[in-house]
C-alpha cells in the first residue's frame, strides 16, 4: 500500500479518533467490572464467605469470556462480509448495553438467586461485543495505514483501550473519595457503570463518519468482479488454522498478563498486600500509566525491527520480571506501587505485538474472522480464567508466587514460539492490496 493511503493531517485524525472512541467507551466499560470486582462479590452472591463470593464474581467473569468467540465469529463475519466500519458500530453497542444493565440489575438481597443469573447474562452480552471489537477496529486502523508507521498508528489505538480502562479506575478512586462508603457502597458503583452510556453514543456518532478502509474497499470490488460470497470462517480455518494455532500460542501470556492488570490487580493488592481500597485503585492507575508507555514505545520499535523480533522481547522481559514484580508488589505500600508499575510495563511490552498481529498475520479476506477468532480462544482459555486461577492459586500458596509463575511460564513460551515461527510472523499480506484481495476471491 502506497504512503498515500497514510494518515495525515485531519484525515488521521478523524479516522483514530472514530476508532479509538469507541475502544475507549468499549474497554471502559470491561475495566470497571474489575475494579468494582469485591463490591460485586458483596452485592450478587450470598453473604458469610467472602472468599467463596469473590471465586463466585470471577467465575462470572470467566464464564463471560465464552460468548468473546462466538462474538468473534459473528462480528468477524459481519466485518469481513460487509465492512470494518459496520462491525465497529455494532459491537460497542453490544458491550456498552450489557455494562449498562449490570447498574441496575437489583441485589442478591431482593431477587436471590436470579441476580447473579442475570449478572452473568450482561456479561455475556458485553464479551460477545467485545470480541468483535478488537479485530474490527485494529483492523481499519491498520488498513488505513501506511506499512512504514502501522504499528505506531496500531499503538495509538490500543492505548485508548489502556485509557479507557484506567479511566474507570480513576473515577472509582474519585467517587470513592468524595462520596461516603455508605453511598459509594449503595449506589456509588452504579454510577461507574452507567457512564458507559454517554461514551458509547459518543464513539457511535463518530464511527458512523468515517469511510470505510481502502483494502476491504478493493476486495469488494474484487468480490464483485468474480461473483463469488465471501465465506471468511470457513477460509480462515481451512487455509490459515496453523497461522491462528501459533497466534493462540504466542498471545496466551498476553491474554493472562491483560485480565491480571485489569480485573485482578485491585484485588490483588487489597487481599494480598493488605493495601486500602483507595490506595490499590491508586496503584492500578498507576499500573496502566505504564501500560501506555510500554504500548507506545513498542509501536516505534516495532516500526523498525518487525513483529516476530517486538513479540520475542516482550515475552523475554515478561518473563524474567513478573515474579519479581507480583513479588515485591505484595509487601506492602511502597512495593505494592513498584510492582504494579513493573507489570504494567511487562502488559504494555505484550499488548502492542499480540494485537498488531490479529491484523498483520492474516490476508485482507479473512482479516477480522481469523484474527477475532484466535485473538477470543486465547483470551477465554488463559484470560478469562485468569482472575480465579489467581485468586485460587494465591490461596492454595498464601503468597502471589502461584500466579507469577504461572504467567512467566507463558512468557517464556511467548519467547519460544515468537522466535520460531518465522513463517507466521515475517510474512506481508499488504504489500499489493488490489492483486492480493483479487486473489483471495479466486482461490
Amino acid at each position: 500500500m502506497s504512503d498515500e493511503l497514510d494518515f495525515t493531517g485531519r484525515r488521521r485524525r478523524r479516522i483514530i479518533t472514530a476508532a479509538s472512541a469507541g475502544n475507549f467507551a468499549e474497554w471502559y466499560d470491561w475495566g470497571v467490572y474489575g475494579v468494582v470486582a469485591t463490591i460485586i462479590a458483596e452485592k450478587f452472591f450470598p453473604s458469610g464467605n467472602a472468599a467463596l463470593a469473590l471465586l463466585n464474581t470471577y467465575a462470572v467473569f470467566a464464564l463471560g469470556y465464552l460468548a468473546r468467540p462466538f462474538g468473534g465469529i459473528v462480528f468477524g463475519r459481519i466485518g469481513d462480509r460487509l465492512g470494518r466500519r459496520r462491525a465497529l458500530s455494532l459491537t460497542i453497542l453490544f458491550t456498552c448495553f450489557g455494562t449498562a444493565l449490570m447498574g441496575v440489575l437489583p441485589t442478591y438481597a431482593q431477587i436471590g438467586v436470579a441476580a447473579p443469573v442475570l449478572l452473568l447474562v450482561c456479561r455475556l452480552a458485553q464479551s460477545m461485543g467485545a470480541g468483535g471489537e478488537y479485530a474490527s477496529a485494529i483492523s481499519f486502523v491498520f488498513e488505513h495505514s501506511a506499512p512504514r508507521r502501522r504499528a505506531r498508528n496500531v499503538a495509538t489505538l490500543v492505548a485508548t483501550t489502556f485509557i479507557g480502562i484506567m479511566v474507570g479506575s480513576v473515577l472509582a478512586r474519585l467517587l470513592s473519595s468524595v462520596m461516603s462508603p455508605a453511598a459509594y457502597d449503595t449506589y456509588g458503583w452504579r454510577i461507574l457503570f452507567l457512564l458507559g452510556l454517554p461514551f458509547a453514543a459518543f464513539g457511535v456518532y463518530l464511527r458512523s463518519r468515517v469511510e470505510e478502509s481502502p483494502e476491504f474497499e478493493a476486495l469488494q470490488r474484487a468480490r464483485s468482479e468474480a461473483t463469488r460470497v465471501a465465506t471468511p470462517l470457513r477460509d480462515a480455518l481451512r487455509r490459515h488454522w496453523g497461522a491462528m494455532l501459533v497466534f493462540v500460542v504466542c498471545t496466551a501470556s498476553y491474554a493472562l498478563i491483560s485480565t491480571t492488570v485489569t480485573s485482578y490487580l485491585t484485588t490483588f493488592l487489597t487481599s494480598t498486600a493488605h493495601l486500602s481500597k483507595d490506595d490499590a485503585y491508586t496503584a492500578t492507575i498507576g499500573s496502566n500509566v505504564f501500560v501506555l508507555v510500554g504500548t507506545l514505545v513498542m509501536g516505534v520499535v516495532c516500526d523498525r525491527f518487525g513483529l516476530r523480533r517486538t513479540f520475542v522481547a516482550g515475552g523475554l522481559v515478561t518473563a524474567v520480571l513478573t515474579v519479581p514484580a507480583l513479588a515485591l508488589a505484595a509487601t506492602g505500600t511502597g512495593g505494592a506501587f513498584a510492582g504494579a508499575a513493573a507489570i504494567g510495563l511487562c502488559k504494555g511490552l505484550l499488548a502492542l505485538p499480540a494485537l498488531l498481529a490479529i491484523s498483520q498475520i492474516f490476508p485482507t479476506a479473512v482479516r477480522v474472522t481469523a484474527g477475532a477468532l484466535a485473538y477470543n480462544v486465547a483470551q477465554s482459555v488463559f484470560g478469562g480464567t485468569g482472575p480465579i486461577i489467581g485468586v485460587w492459586l494465591d490461596q492454595q500458596t498464601g503468597g502471589p508466587y502461584g500466579l507469577a509463575f504461572y504467567l512467566a511460564a507463558l512468557a517464556l513460551v511467548t519467547t519460544v514460539v515468537a522466535a520460531c515461527a518465522r513463517r507466521v510472523f515475517d510474512v506481508r499480506h499488504d504489500e499489493s492490496a488490489q492483486s492480493g484481495s483479487a486473489a483471495a476471491v479466486q482461490r
